[in-house]
């Protein structure tokens, strides 16, 4: 082939050595391949060697500046003591996340009355699964949680499968505590937004908050539904009264009892009626002059 002839490619492969001139300059000819692919392999590997050459230098050179650096450089920063979470898909996710995470324990306080049906069969298979896990789930309502059929399925089946359930009197906020290492609690009452709480002094006292409440707590067997207003109604009735006599609103000790104005009214008539009141203010009067005479009765302390 003549080295000035116009075929497509050879340049190409005169340049990688494929094709070579004839000993007289004449035409080209073909070259062995593998004498080709030794020749480039032995020329790609000496390069890839001075790279590794130079590389390292570069490495060597660079270390005092690297030391002086790391000596002046601020530490990394730890796991901040409390983060916030805002939007209540970013709370659920997180919420879900943490809890697959948990290995011994999860605390629950739910405040208010029964929750949603759609929530609860949303969260039971996952509240199954931790148990199913080993994992000790502990879960705290207020009393009129009981009243609600879709919470009474729900922890029948949480605890049957092992979890443990309680209701209490009193209003507590919203609560989650995974394996006493991290604590989650709303900071409004929309619950759109909700700080996690990593200080282990704080996570420790919230703990021992739960704790005392669920030492104090009645615990939640679903399958003695019918008793359950002669477990639980004499001290909804008694937080009633109490919050009566601090002076407090109905819509507010209706939400501090859980349940809607409308339950609350009912109740307020049952305790009207078997202290004799004719009117809200009389009852107020009662209660109070009820709460004094027990002062007035009540024996005197020690070193009094």
């Amino acid at each position: 082939m003549a080295p000035d002839t116009d075929v497509p490619g050879v340049d190409d492969l005169a340049r990688i050595g494929l094709l070579e001139l004839s000993p007289d300059d004449a035409s080209l000819r073909p070259v062995d391949p593998r004498l080709v692919e030794a020749r480039l392999a032995a020329q790609w590997r000496t390069a890839a060697w001075e790279l590794e050459l130079r590389a390292s230098e570069v490495e060597h050179r660079l270390a005092p500046a690297l030391r002086i650096f790391m000596a002046q450089a601020p530490p990394e920063r730890a796991t901040p003591a409390v983060e916030y979470l805002h939007g209540m898909t970013t709370i659920r996710d997180y919420i879900t996340r943490v809890t697959d995470e948990a290995t011994e324990e999860i605390l629950t306080a739910q405040p208010g009355g029964g929750r949603p049906a759609t929530v609860l069969n949303a969260v039971l298979p996952l509240t199954l699964e931790h148990l199913r896990r080993g994992v000790r789930m502990r879960t705290l309502y207020q009393h009129p949680a009981r009243f609600n059929t879709a919470t009474k399925a729900y922890v029948e089946a949480v605890t049957e499968g092992g979890g443990e359930v309680r209701t209490l009197d009193e209003f507590f906020d919203r609560l989650i505590v995974i394996d006493r290492s991290r604590a989650i609690v709303p900071t409004d009452e929309d619950r759109t937004t909700a700080v996690v709480i990593h200080d282990r002094a704080l996570v420790r006292f919230l703990t021992d908050v739960f704790d005392r409440n669920w030492q104090r707590a009645t615990p939640f067997d679903p399958t003695h539904a019918s008793h359950a207003s002669t477990e639980v109604m004499p001290d909804i009735h008694s937080m009633i009264k109490r919050l009566l006599v601090e002076g407090l609103t109905d819509s507010v000790i209706a939400r501090r009892i859980g349940v809607s104005e409308r339950t609350y009214h009912s109740h307020l008539a049952r305790i009207r009626e078997s202290m004799g009141a004719q009117s809200r203010l009389q009852l107020g009067y009662l209660l109070a002059r009820e709460e004094l005479n027990q002062e007035e009765t009540a024996p005197p302390e020690q070193g009094d």
